[in-house]
């Protein structure tokens, strides 16, 4: 089976428009996605629908959470938790009730589970190898999954335990999780790239031979930045989509 994992969203509706004719064009089997549909852009309704209708799995983000109601947002920053409210505002009560039942994490019958941050927090940013280390040892199930979907950190990421129990991180070009071994991988973000690369992020699976594919995508960023400003959200989250931070 192929999957096209998709993470961090954002309200994005320009950058989803250009990862949807992507996923088209790799001829995936099913799509999933990893959480934080809404917050920061000025689209969450056609995203959080976009999501309802084209993907077979998902789970909620800590953006979500809030915009759902089942956070507060406490520990947001104050633009955050403003678009958070943006969002709330300006989103339809059946796109709200899907983001409240999305779960923190889910268990996928491939050997996969999908997380937003990491399995043990979903408010825990994987950046650092040694994290993902501890988080490949805090593995449960019966079998633990051996593949781990994750986003949160906006940017791609693969973390590998291999089979003589070393721990590294890997090249995303032509990686392919082998018989024995455990991933961690990140997708990188849809509608907000943290990696200096403004362009949309998300990744292809295939869980028949293990090898992952990460996959960039150009889209509107002038006409994402003109809703933001219309919207009346933070300035800021519109100038940062052009510089990829």
């Amino acid at each position: 089976m192929r999957l096209a994992v998709v993470s961090d969203i954002h309200s994005n509706g320009d950058a989803l428009d250009a990862v949807a004719r992507e996923i088209d064009r790799q001829r995936v089997d099913k799509v999933v996605h990893l959480g934080d549909l809404a917050g920061y852009n000025a689209e969450p309704e056609k995203v959080v629908r976009w999501a309802r209708e084209n993907t077979a799995a998902g789970i909620a983000g800590n953006h979500d959470a809030v915009v759902s109601g089942k956070a507060s947002g406490e520990f947001f920053h104050g633009p955050a938790l403003s678009a958070a409210r943006w969002s709330a505002a300006n989103i339809s009560p059946d796109s709200l009730g899907y983001l409240s039942e999305l779960p923190e994490s889910l268990r996928l019958p491939e050997g996969i589970l999908l997380a937003h941050g990491a399995p043990s927090d979903p408010d825990r940013y994987l950046f650092l190898l040694e994290d993902a280390e501890e988080e490949i040892d805090s593995l449960s199930g019966d079998p633990p999954p051996n593949v781990v979907f994750l986003g949160h950190t906006h940017v791609p990421a693969a973390f590998v335990r291999r089979r003589d129990g070393s721990t590294v991180s890997a090249p995303l070009e032509g990686l392919r999780v082998g018989e024995g071994e455990t991933a961690m991988l990140n997708p990188g973000s849809v509608g907000q790239p943290r990696d200096r690369d403004p362009r949309s992020s998300f990744l292809v699976y295939d869980t028949a031979t293990g090898c992952a594919s990460w996959i960039r995508v150009p889209y509107d960023v002038p006409a994402c930045q003109r809703k933001v400003l219309a919207g009346g959200l933070p300035a800021f989250f519109a100038a940062r989509l052009a510089a990829g931070t």
